[in-house]
């Protein structure tokens, strides 16, 4: 088990990181709103949101198995690196051919232009840092990690400042388009600056063949991966499809609100991700202690927020403009997210710590259909209201079955090591 300090401390380091890319996110997110409006923002968001569910294929999962990898046996770094990034590579190719039919059929024509600046700047230079950013995490390198996290954000509002006081200065109003052709050019930055920092650190990649047993595992990460970017932003890519763009705006700014408040409990099992993995060589059993540790802080944590979200819900417009002032009712909709994410993320990462990753991937896979049939059903009729209330039940069912999974696991666990004894 790890050691309280150093949990403690890498937590710190997440968090660390995180605040100061919350604080960037922030400026970020309200520059962007008030820049573009609501339908502009909702149009963006809907595009991302596609190519987030996308681009968890193109590196087909290396970003986890890095975390696996390193926090285990830290030699295997340079066979592992140079994987990813050819992966990486290749599988940008493929995502931008599959975003690009995918245009063709189902988006509007508003939508169409933004694919391939997006696929650009989130599908190879963003899939690039948080490549880095899982390495640094796997050799307990918390300081870098969270270094790249905030640097990803502090460009990106460095870029949507220029465009805001460009629009104001030149006094022209700028659209999703326009920002998206200049959105790519942080990306590419802070990729750079990722990959630089990784070779000093850690050294070249070796570029080697991989195995069957990693192709295989990296393809249940990456289901998991997307199944999580389809339960968690796809209904922005319904709303914006079905022409419900200020829906999207309000529905999206809101979320980013919840996403930014979930922040600390995402910490909490990010650092501690490469001890699960540890504890979990030696079985489900080894992990779960921990998961139980975590939880007595993400718990009380979820409530304080559920009721601080709901209480400050009214601030919302004031920070993202106007036209966003029914994000307000939004966010109290979604408040009880953090605390609902807190009970799947403490039983999802003891899943996959105990390199029992398809059973996550069964589970997130269910969530991920349930949700997109929810979202099919409601949305028409209830627009961003159906959205809330399916990521509600989809959060819900998450935890429920990552919880029942874990019993599971420890049953038969635990039956075997019964049966070992017997026939010894």
């Amino acid at each position: 088990m790890v050691e309280s300090g150093t949990l403690r401390r890498h937590s710190i380091w997440m968090m660390y990181g995180h605040g100061i890319a919350v604080a960037f996110q922030a400026l970020y997110f309200g520059l962007i709103g008030r820049t573009l409006g609501s339908s502009e923002y909702g149009a963006f968001v809907g595009v991302v949101a596609l190519i987030n569910v996308l681009s968890q294929f193109s590196s087909l999962g290396m970003e986890m198995i890095l975390v696996r990898n390193l926090s285990r046996d830290q030699s295997t770094f340079a066979s592992t690196w140079g994987k990813a990034i050819r992966l990486s590579c290749y599988g940008f190719v493929v995502l931008l051919m599959a975003a690009l039919l995918i245009r063709r059929f189902t988006l509007r024509a508003e939508l169409r232009a933004l694919i391939p600046y997006i696929a650009l700047s989130d599908g190879l230079f963003g899939k690039f840092v948080q490549l880095a950013s899982r390495a640094f995490q796997g050799v307990s390198q918390l300081g870098r990690t969270a270094q790249l996290i905030a640097l990803t954000n502090i460009a990106r509002a460095f870029t949507a400042l220029v465009l805001f006081i460009a629009s104001h200065h030149w006094r022209f109003h700028a659209n999703a388009l326009l920002w998206v052709k200049v959105y790519w050019f942080s990306s590419s930055l802070t990729a750079a600056i990722a990959l630089g920092l990784v070779t000093m650190a850690m050294g070249w990649p070796k570029f080697e063949r991989m195995s069957w047993r990693e192709l295989v595992d990296g393809l249940g990460f990456a289901l998991s991966n997307s199944s999580i970017s389809t339960y968690n932003d796809l209904a922005k890519t319904f709303l914006a499809t079905m022409g419900q763009l200020h829906a999207a705006g309000v529905y999206s700014a809101a979320y980013r609100v919840i996403d930014v408040a979930s922040i600390p409990i995402y910490s909490i099992y990010a650092a501690a991700s490469p001890q699960f993995f540890r504890d979990g060589k030696q079985g489900i059993r080894k992990s779960v202690p921990l998961a139980h540790k975590l939880l007595k802080h993400a718990i009380p944590y979820g409530v304080i927020l559920a009721v601080g979200l709901s209480l400050t819900s009214p601030a919302v417009p004031y920070f993202f403009g106007n036209t966003f002032t029914e994000s307000s009712v939004v966010v109290r909709w979604l408040c009880l997210l953090p605390l609902i994410r807190g009970l799947h993320y403490a039983w999802g990462t003891t899943i996959t710590g105990s390199s029992s990753q398809w059973h996550r991937t069964r589970t997130q896979t269910g969530a991920a259909l349930l949700n997109l049939l929810l979202n099919y059903l409601l949305i028409p009729r209830w627009s961003w209201r159906g959205a809330a209330i399916a990521s509600l039940v989809t959060d819900g069912a998450l935890a429920a079955s990552n919880w029942i999974t874990v019993c599971w696991l420890r049953s038969r666990e635990k039956t075997h090591q019964i049966v070992s004894k017997q026939t010894a």
